[in-house]
């Protein structure tokens, strides 16, 4: 009888925790509807386990229910506590090392309610760590180069409802990762709690993405950017598409983190790409120099030589296996980067060097020119734009080196330049899991952002401050989505660079 009592206790906690968190979001987002509803779920959770169930709201399946039409043809996904969530919907096509095209229409409704495949990519590095394993709670599903998928969480598939529309591209520099790596990237809060229909995408990586081949003749020039395009294919998916979702194509913000901050930030200086979103948020991920086509043509050069592959048989590299694609591809850039080393041409700052050979390329057509030249500049100086960092990154106990200053230097370079208004932040909020260790630490904020403290509470530890600080700063976000500005209550009024908003438990604007 004693272990059922404890479990009897265990189970009471957790469905009051539920309920507090649930309560939470009650009072501070529909505070005169729904007080009924928070007297009902407190009430219940005091009840046996057969009335705690009544808590929990059934998944709905239905494809009558959840059907929706897109260009390429009708989608069904399921029901979610309100939040309709569709997965894996092609966007696009592509042959190896070409341009996306428009996926092969499809007549029958097709089932969307399960992440389709990542794009491939090596070994995580935390994959072997312990305390990495269990903090970020690594989800990499299954690969395969047919990987241009969208996932989709709304509100509402009412074709009127012209919701704010949130994009979020996935971190792991321009080599790894996918929209499914983290608990953090669920787009569910967002949708039910703040009014925002969420999308999140994979696309090519890697040698799939950002091998230059351009040095083999016009079909293979924009090889060295197609990862980018495949970015750019889903924007335009977005454009063409997300009305029936409840989404307003007309508004439109891109964010993302570290790689997805670095995506957004190369973005914004492809003319393909302009028009298609209208608000970005760069986080952790301000980049200024991407490739040169004289070191990313020699990358693919050397990769053609390692494979053995003779130049005027270039297109056998299409069916070269994936594994070994990649090591040539790997061997290639560490060669061109010592070659890089004695031209004096090798990056100093230290983020540009652990990147090297891994970026797109200014290739003078689909990135015309580097990020941060008056030039690309222009091409997004109407956007608003929020830039920040966390404070520690990488460095446990003392501010970022690496990463705030470049978040720094672009905030202000698009501020000189006249551009739309820049809102500067650094999170500054430790987590105490693994007692404290990790600090301020590099993705920490990204629970924070989507409001899933709780769903990721290996890395937040799932505590009543951080619940609270993440209900923040996703309304922050979310009202940036909505009007351009970022703001809500409990946070000290945001005002453009060169102030800086400062989380934690207690917000302040320096």
């Amino acid at each position: 009888m004693q272990g059922f009592e404890i479990k009897k206790k265990h189970l009471l906690d957790n469905v009051r925790k539920f309920a507090f968190v649930k309560l939470y979001r009650i009072m501070t987002l529909r505070p005169v509807t729904l007080l009924a509803s928070a007297a009902i779920l407190l009430a219940a959770c005091g009840q046996p386990a057969s009335r705690q169930q009544q808590c929990v709201t059934a998944l709905e399946t239905s494809a009558k229910a959840t059907t929706v039409q897109t260009v390429s043809g009708p989608v069904a996904g399921y029901i979610d506590d309100g939040v309709y969530i569709y997965k894996g919907i092609p966007y696009g096509k592509a042959e190896r090392f070409m341009a996306p095209t428009d996926p092969e229409p499809w007549k029958e409704v097709r089932a969307s309610r399960s992440y389709g495949p990542v794009a491939p990519h090596g070994e995580r590095m935390g994959w072997r760590d312990d305390n990495q394993a269990f903090t970020m709670h690594w989800d990499d599903g299954y690969p395969g180069e047919d990987c241009q998928r969208v996932n989709v969480w709304t509100s509402s598939i009412k074709g009127g409802s012209k919701l704010p529309v949130m994009v979020w591209l996935h971190g792991g520099g321009f080599s790894e990762g996918s929209s499914q790596e983290q608990a953090g990237y669920d787009g569910t809060n967002l949708a039910r709690d703040h009014g925002v229909v969420v999308v999140s995408l994979n696309h090519r990586l890697n040698a799939l993405g950002y091998l230059d081949l351009s040095a083999y003749g016009a079909k293979y020039a924009q090889s060295g950017n197609v990862g980018m395009l495949d970015i750019v294919k889903a924007l335009e998916w977005v454009r063409d598409n997300i009305a029936n979702f409840g989404g307003d194509p007309s508004n439109v913000t891109i964010f993302g983190q570290s790689g997805g901050g670095g995506k957004v930030s190369t973005i914004m200086a492809m003319p393909a790409a302009k028009g298609l979103f209208h608000k970005a948020i760069v986080q952790s991920g301000s980049i200024f120099n991407l490739m040169d086509p004289k070191y990313s043509r020699r990358i693919g050069a050397a990769t053609v030589s390692k494979l053995g592959i003779l130049p005027s048989k270039v297109d056998e590299m299409a069916d070269v296996p994936y594994e070994k694609l990649l090591a040539a591809y790997r061997e290639a850039v560490q060669q061109v980067a010592e070659e890089a080393r004695q031209d004096g041409a090798f990056p100093t700052n230290f983020l540009d060097m652990i990147i090297f050979g891994q970026l797109p390329v200014v290739d003078g057509e689909v990135i015309p020119f580097q990020p941060a030249t008056a030039e690309a500049l222009a091409i997004s100086k109407d956007v608003p734009t929020i830039i920040g960092t966390v404070y520690s990154e990488f460095t446990p106990g003392q501010e970022d080196p690496i990463f705030r200053p470049l978040a720094l230097q672009q905030a202000a370079d698009r501020t000189a330049a006249g551009c739309a208004p820049v809102y500067l932040y650094r999170f500054d909020w430790a987590t105490p899991v693994l007692d404290g260790v990790m600090g301020s630490t590099h993705c920490l904020e990204i629970p924070f952002v989507f409001d899933n403290v709780l769903l990721h509470r290996t890395f937040t530890g799932g505590g009543e401050d951080a619940v609270e600080l993440g209900h923040k700063m996703s309304t922050v976000w979310t009202n940036f989505a909505k009007t351009g500005k970022p703001f809500a209550d409990g946070i000290p009024e945001w005002t453009p660079y060169p102030a800086n908003m400062v989380f934690n438990i207690e917000s302040i604007l320096q």
